[in-house]
């Protein structure tokens, strides 16, 4: 009878130490579980973060020329003319409103060269939505105002045309086409494009 109550017993304690053991084992799998969650969570969290940073200070990064900054556009069956705006100079830089360009397609104004001569200056925003700004003038024919229609800048007085990107001459005059508009280089920052002064009050009539 002892021997059979101690083996009930011993059968009844081993029971008890395996259920102890699983329970102990599953309660530390389930911290384990745990900390693996918590830990992805915050490196997900942490990453997403950081994302949204780099846009913040991206955005806040001046945009320099050549690259796009508004969204891409079609001229194809539009003659689209010039609106004139008003440019401010601020320390180095002459400004017009991004705004302003993005609303009408082409813009003119005028600022003067250190020569005290009013230099004529357009900016516009291309097909792939880069912007130009720099010199507005024809130089041969004196043209100042010029016209986007279709793929192609006109000139608006003789009528030479020139791919809108590139300015690479397409028709027209052939004189005139070896003098496109002349690239002021300038950056987009806080809505604003900014041409840098220098380039203005260095500009010249080339040589014909």
């Amino acid at each position: 009878m002892n021997n059979a109550k101690e083996h009930r017993n011993n059968r009844f304690g081993d029971s008890t130490k395996k259920r102890n053991q699983f329970q102990g084992g599953s309660a530390a799998g389930g911290k384990k579980l745990l900390l693996i969650f918590l830990v992805v969570a915050a490196a997900a969290i942490a990453v997403t973060t950081g994302f949204y940073l780099l846009q913040g200070s991206q955005s806040d990064e001046a945009t320099p020329s050549g690259s796009p900054v508004l969204e891409e556009r079609s001229y194809i069956g539009e003659f689209v003319s010039m609106t004139a705006v008003e440019a401010i100079i601020a320390g180095e830089w002459l400004t017009i409103p991004l705004a302003a360009v993005d609303e009408h397609g082409i813009v003119y104004f005028e600022a003067e060269n250190d020569e005290g001569l009013q230099v004529p200056l357009m900016a516009y925003v291309g097909p792939s939505g880069r912007i130009f700004a720099g010199s507005s003038m024809c130089e041969p024919c004196g043209g100042r105002t010029f016209s986007l229609a279709g793929e192609t800048l006109v000139c608006d007085t003789c009528r030479t045309t020139y791919t809108i990107e590139e300015h690479e001459f397409i028709s027209g005059s052939p004189v005139c086409g070896q003098y496109p508009p002349v690239n002021m280089d300038p950056i987009v920052e806080e809505g604003l494009i900014k041409i840098p002064l220098e380039n203005i009050l260095s500009w010249r009539i080339r040589a014909l």
